[in-house]
């Protein structure tokens, strides 16, 4: 029984064995492959910086506005006698718009004027008192001279020497008096005189005058219609006229970009409805200062329209030309690492390690982007680096 047993362990044992033996040699021949086999690094692709352009393109949007532009409302109330113009008529400066009937003002012009010429009358009249009064003067002058000297001499009597020396006086006083009256005569005739003044300039408002050269662009009265004076948020002008021949653009400039414009320099204006047509620009002002809130500068562009082929109101994309005031390079944007540390590059070594090298980054211009420092412009870079990638890793270069 016991040899039974024995006998039976000894087969179990050996058929382990024949099962072992093939295992155990797979597993050697796998491990001495895997020694012999070469080291296996990640596989990366290069690319080199690219120096900046010695000058850089800013392109920014803006609405074209006219030059001048102005609402026309009225300054009389009356009613609208004659419409001379429409919208989209061409005026001319001092051409008349349209004509307002206002007889109140006309009829105070005639009362106005009737008082001046009673006025003037009065003044004549004062002056006419005047010369009397000197006349008179000048004959008790005369009687007095005379009695005087009988008077001393006892020929006359007293009373008729006091007599006339009392009559010069009074006619003394009356030239006085005459010449005050002249003086008032002419103050009312200066009053009456502003008053009609007042009242021509109130008339002349009855004619709504183009203040400058224009298109007419909003009409909103009709002949008959009732015009009161005065502008308000809720009044509608009678007309408003703009300047076309010359446009402007009112653009934000950037505050890296703000002490690059200069006044006079040309600019380039793009209009998507006008394409293959390039419209010159001229910064003629800018503000001097930047925004608080945006950190931009207002700039002015002025734009020639002497064919009129660019409309007010339209959108345009205006592009400046601008020096670089800096040395700087180009990378492709996905050789860029941003992680919690920062913005790096990948640079590979002579002996193909890698290093993290950590930039800083100027504009950005989609696919590329300005490194401003940490480069020299000789480093070869990882064109898209893995996240993969380790500090000190050994790269296959392909």
């Amino acid at each position: 029984m016991v040899v039974g047993t024995i006998g039976a362990g000894a087969i179990l044992l050996v058929l382990v064995a024949i099962g072992a033996l093939p295992r155990l040699a797979r597993q050697r021949e796998a491990l001495a492959a895997v020694r012999e086999a070469p080291a296996t690094h990640p596989v990366v692709s290069l690319t080199h910086a690219q120096q900046g352009e010695p000058t850089s393109v800013l392109l920014l949007p803006g609405n074209i506005e006219p030059l001048y532009s102005a609402n026309l409302f009225a300054r009389v109330d009356g009613y609208l006698d004659r419409r001379n113009v429409d919208i989209g008529t061409k005026v001319k400066s001092g051409q008349v718009l349209a004509v307002i009937s206002s007889p109140e003002i006309d009829q105070q012009l005639l009362q106005a004027r009737a008082t001046l010429a009673q006025s003037e009358a009065s003044l004549e009249q004062a002056k006419a008192s005047l010369e009397q009064a000197k006349a008179n003067a000048e004959l008790t002058r005369l009687t007095k001279e005379r009695d005087l000297p009988l008077g001393e001499q006892h020929a006359i009597s007293q009373q008729i020497v006091d007599s006339a020396v009392q009559s010069h006086n009074a006619r003394v006083a009356d030239v006085s008096a005459a010449d005050a009256n002249i003086t008032a005569a002419d103050a009312n005739v200066t009053a009456n005189r502003a008053n009609v003044s007042r009242l021509l300039q109130m008339q002349s408002f009855e004619r709504i005058i183009a203040p400058f050269d224009g298109v007419i662009t909003e009409r909103n009265i009709e002949r008959g219609d009732l015009v009161t004076t005065g502008a308000s948020a809720t009044s509608k002008p009678l007309f408003s006229i703009a300047q076309s021949n010359t446009l402007r653009i009112q653009i934000d400039v950037p505050q890296s970009e703000a002490v690059n414009i200069k006044d006079g320099q040309k600019t380039e204006v793009d209009v998507k409805e006008q394409l293959g047509r390039a419209y010159t620009g001229t910064v003629i002002r800018n503000a001097a200062a930047l925004n608080n809130a945006a950190r931009t500068m207002l700039t002015e562009v002025q734009v020639d329209n002497q064919d009129a082929s660019l409309l007010p109101g339209m959108y345009a994309q205006v592009k400046f030309t601008l020096p670089q005031q800096r040395s700087s390079l180009i990378i492709p944007t996905s050789s860029l690492v941003v992680d919690h540390t920062g913005m790096h590059v990948v640079v590979i070594d002579a002996q193909h390690t890698i290093h993290f090298v950590p930039v800083t980054i100027g504009k950005d211009m989609g696919i590329q982007v300005e490194v401003l420092s940490g480069l020299q412009g000789s480093e070869s870079l990882v064109a898209s680096p893995s996240d993969l990638l380790n500090e000190g890793e050994h790269v296959e270069v392909r």
